[in-house]
């Protein structure tokens, strides 16, 4: 039986969730945008105010339902609707943005369930050419007692966002281990009612797909190059 899996594209507005979504969907996105009323803070035409939605199927047969939520944190009411039944997240930051830790905090929060299980991954966009910017994201996760991996990305190419994915579900898979082997600690596991798990607070055998079955869209690149690379900078 083919399954469905739903995973959230999260940050702030114009830091790319639309465009990562175009860039891997299979279908023309779904986008409900508008207008965007506040050009003097973000020159940006058009914003998201409910959601971008795209959809990658599996070599299995299986889904990925890729669901952008909006930016501004005036729709944040529809935040925890869509965190609803998601399996795991990508976060996009844009390290261009005057106060990029500042607007980055609104997501920890707000997603601190959810990021804390270990189901995400953070991809960094315009990061600037000197050395150990991605490193201050790193810690900015730890303070928040947050262990994912952290990438530089450009969200335009498609490579980039494939390997997001790779990546993130290699950490679900190793989510999933770590509970079916007893080993994950007692923080996290208080902390997973915010993803998709069963109602013993386990994730269910099977309940996601493996890291080998999303590889194959990421153009072959292994699940261990994808930890691998983001052991040089995850804590």
């Amino acid at each position: 039986m083919v399954q469905e899996y739903k995973l959230l594209f999260a940050g702030g507005m114009g830091v790319g969730k639309t465009t990562a979504i175009s860039a891997v969907s299979e279908i023309p996105p779904v986008s409900t945008d508008v207008a965007n009323s506040d050009r003097e803070a973000f020159d940006k035409e058009l914003t998201t105010v409910t959601l971008d939605y795209g959809r990658i199927t599996l070599p299995s047969g299986d889904r990925l339902r890729l669901y952008g939520i909006p930016g501004q944190k005036r729709f944040s009411f529809m935040w925890a609707m869509l965190e609803h039944g998601a399996m795991g997240m990508v976060l996009l930051a844009d390290a261009s943005r005057p106060e990029p830790f500042e607007e980055l905090d609104v997501f920890l929060k707000a997603f601190h369930k959810l990021l804390r299980t270990g189901r995400a991954v953070l991809g960094v966009g315009r990061l600037p050419k000197k050395r150990g910017v991605l490193d201050k994201y790193v810690m900015k996760l730890a303070r928040r007692k947050i262990k994912i991996p952290v990438f530089s990305v450009d969200v335009r190419r498609k490579e980039d966002v494939l390997m997001l994915l790779d990546a993130l579900f290699t950490q679900i898979e190793v989510v999933e281990d770590d509970y079916r082997g007893g080993g994950a600690s007692e923080e996290v596991a208080q902390s997973a009612d915010g993803a998709s798990v069963a109602a013993d607070g386990k994730p269910s055998e099977g309940s996601v797909p493996s890291a080998d079955q999303v590889s194959p869209i990421a153009g072959g690149k292994s699940s261990g190059e994808a930890v691998q690379s983001a052991n040089e900078t995850a804590v």
